[in-house]
């Protein structure tokens, strides 16, 4: 019995050790992940997107900038977004010829991305994977379908939706019933003098990081108030607001953009949350615990006598009648 269950033992851990054999297939190497393109991105200086329009991007002072079909700061994640789509491993490939490119939607294509001497041209997906048709040279490639959305987004969405450039710092502050200005030693002051509810420094720090929920173009005649915001370096900056409620709207002229705000973000930007209630006195709250004594006090203190003399009335009428009763 006890031979039995050590060789059932045995084979068990022959059978466990020729699972893991299969499992692990040692010599067998995973096939090597090959890219679409090798680039170098921190090379490039410019990067085309051609979809519905024709969006273009160049650096400019280390960082990216939209310069087609308008110009505006870029957004460096989603132009990050663009220039990793080329890392995509190519699935498969094989050469396709000229008269072929229409079956794999790609005469014309559905978009195209130039990255420096690089051009990819992206079909529609095959039926049965899902995966997406890519166009480089004469070579057809099949990829996971994981970034066509960032290819077909319109210029816009590639803006960057920070107010103020990235490091911005601040002089001052200005729009109709508000000059804000920051002195050399760091103090801001606000003309006309205001009664020290709102902190000019956080209101200031608000507009430095302050980031729209959205931004769209806007190239109409635009009037109302304006904001201008005076920077250390660099021209002023001027928003004309479009409308305060429910949420705050700003319009950059030169730029023909409009941002979207949240209702938070736009009273912090306006100066308009109320300040916080002042904090309780200690001293009154003492005035509270130390009050005269209640009227109702001395109105139990007053009425003591009055009852001991309706009580000494009460004896002496009794006292009268018990003398008719007894004829004395």
């Amino acid at each position: 019995m006890k031979s039995r269950l050590i060789l059932n033992l045995v084979m068990l851990a022959i059978i466990a050790a020729l699972g893991l054999l299969v499992w692990l297939k040692p010599g067998k190497q995973e096939p090597e992940k090959i890219p679409l393109a090798k680039i170098d991105t921190q090379a490039l200086g410019r990067v085309t997107l051609q979809n519905k329009d024709t969006v273009v991007f160049e650096k400019q002072g280390g960082g990216w900038r939209l310069t087609a079909p308008f110009a505006a700061p870029a957004n460096a994640i989603r132009v990050g977004q663009l220039l990793d789509i080329p890392k995509t491993t190519s699935e498969a490939s094989y050469p396709v010829k000229p008269e072929d490119l229409a079956q794999f939607g790609l005469n014309p294509p559905q978009a195209t991305l130039t990255l420096g001497d690089t051009v990819m041209r992206f079909g529609m997906t095959d039926p049965i994977n899902q995966r997406r048709y890519v166009k480089l040279g004469d070579t057809l490639h099949l990829v996971e379908d994981n970034f066509y959305h960032h290819l077909t987004a319109p210029a816009v969405d590639y803006v960057e939706k920070k107010l103020l450039p990235e490091g911005a710092r601040l002089k001052s502050i200005q729009w109709p019933g508000l000059k804000a200005t920051k002195g050399d030693e760091g103090q801001w002051t606000a003309e006309p003098a205001g009664d020290g509810k709102n902190d000019l420094g956080e209101l200031a720090s608000t507009w430095t990081t302050a980031r729209a929920i959205e931004v769209k173009r806007n190239t109409d005649p635009v009037t109302g108030e304006t904001i201008r915001i005076g920077l250390t370096e660099g021209e002023p900056v001027e928003f004309v607001i479009l409308k305060k409620t429910p949420e705050l709207v700003l319009v950059r002229k030169d730029w023909g953009l409009q941002y979207e705000m949240t209702s938070d973000i736009s009273k912090d930007l306006l100066n308009q949350r109320p300040p916080p209630p002042p904090l309780a006195k200690p001293d009154a709250a003492k005035g509270e615990a130390a009050k005269p004594p209640a009227e109702d006090d001395k109105d139990d203190d007053e009425e003591g006598p009055e009852g001991m003399d309706d009580d000494h009335e009460e004896e002496s009428m009794e006292s009268e009648t018990g003398e008719d009763e007894h004829g004395h």
